[in-house]
């Protein structure tokens, strides 16, 4: 059964608002705190669920890795649920815990799916909601210059999801440790005659840092780098994961480990490293290094829900991805590229330049007749 959260004053079913930060009716017009409502849906989700194909979905009980395991071989990709509004079968991925019924537009929580390992243990709740995502989409479009005519339509706003992304969010700690010489260089003009002096320094770093809160998607459809572009979240706004701000959007649950990323998280340390050494090292023209031993400790993670507004379009047989920090608002994509844009805009051009030619070459023939 795919579970929805009811209105305490009509049944209807509630949405989460996040211009309101609230859960919503749009029955009665009612609007619920999050923490007003009784986590019914949490406790019923505890339990094991039933299929639509007479099965038992089996909630993992181990390690993630056999948790992703196990998932990958006994749960087929595609698995129906019972709406619990209208009756109808709705179809999810292995690794969809909210989504939508198809029939009646219901909200649909498979909250089995986000229990044990695989309950989340903290949330950023979206902030910006459909209407500030689709100005936010307009405005970037606005910015390509070759934007398609036409790309900014209705079908493609219907493509607008969004969606709570599994992360892990690591801590990361590194030990600076570096020895080496810097140089200064200097240089005195006195009449036609200029000294340059060089002194060189002994150069010793040493110091802990930490970095918290790195945060690397889990989940292997979603693109690295376009994620990575929308940083930084505000973790200012990380609370304990709550279902409730999950009506409304889609979510997925990790398909990645803590495990998985975790040298990537350490690439990450060692980056911010040697960026934290450099900031030392600024008054100096030159540096060399004689010892190296800094390091980066073994990454702890947690597992975490955040929001991202996300569209994928095709044109001219490319696919494109756009994506919204659905907390911040900051963007990032690849807007696609008109030909017909390109055409019109060369010759544009090409009119201007040979306007100014040809103004150009009567003012030097002695004057200019329009």
């Amino acid at each position: 059964m795919a579970d929805t959260i009811k209105c305490p004053n009509c049944g209807g079913n509630l949405l989460f608002d996040a211009d309101l930060q609230k859960l919503t009716c749009e029955f009665c017009g009612g609007a619920f705190l999050p923490e007003e409502l009784k986590n019914d849906v949490e406790n019923v989700s505890s339990d094991d669920a039933q299929r639509t194909d007479g099965t038992v979905e089996e909630v993992p009980d181990g390690t993630p890795e056999e948790e992703a395991k196990e998932r990958e071989e006994d749960i087929s990709p595609h698995v129906n649920f019972v709406c619990n509004s209208c009756g109808a079968s709705i179809v999810s991925d292995q690794n969809t815990s909210a989504t939508f019924c198809a029939f009646c537009g219901s909200p649909a929580l498979v909250g089995q799916r986000l229990t044990k390992s695989f309950r989340p243990k903290y949330i950023i709740p979206f902030k910006y909601g459909r209407d500030k995502a689709v100005a936010g989409f307009f405005k970037w479009c606005k910015g390509g210059r070759y934007t398609p005519f036409g790309f900014i339509s209705e079908k493609n706003l219907e493509k607008l999801t969004g969606l709570y992304v599994p992360f892990w969010l690591f801590d990361v700690e590194g030990d600076m440790d570096y020895e080496g010489e810097g140089d200064i260089v200097t240089s005195k003009t006195t009449g036609n005659t200029t000294v340059t002096t060089t002194k060189t320094y002994k150069i010793t770093r040493k110091g802990r840092f930490n970095w918290k809160n790195i945060p690397l998607d889990a989940e292997t459809r979603i693109d690295d780098d376009l994620m990575e572009a929308i940083e930084p979240f505000d973790f200012k706004d990380l609370i304990d994961y709550d279902y409730k701000y999950l009506p409304g959007f889609f979510a997925d649950v990790y398909d990645l480990s803590d495990n998985d990323l975790s040298a990537r998280a350490s690439r990450r340390g060692d980056k911010y490293l040697k960026e934290e050494f450099k900031k030392t090292v600024k008054k100096y023209d030159k540096v060399r290094k004689t010892r190296d031993d800094s390091k980066v400790l073994p990454p702890k993670a947690e597992y975490a829900l955040l929001p991202v507004w996300f569209m994928s379009y095709k044109y001219l047989g490319n696919v494109y991805h756009f994506a919204m920090n659905g907390q911040t608002g900051e963007v990032a994509g690849t807007p696609p590229v008109s030909m017909v844009k390109r055409i019109m805009l060369f010759f544009v051009l090409f009119a201007v330049f040979a306007v100014i030619a040809k103004v150009i070459v009567g003012l030097m023939l002695g004057g200019y007749v329009g």
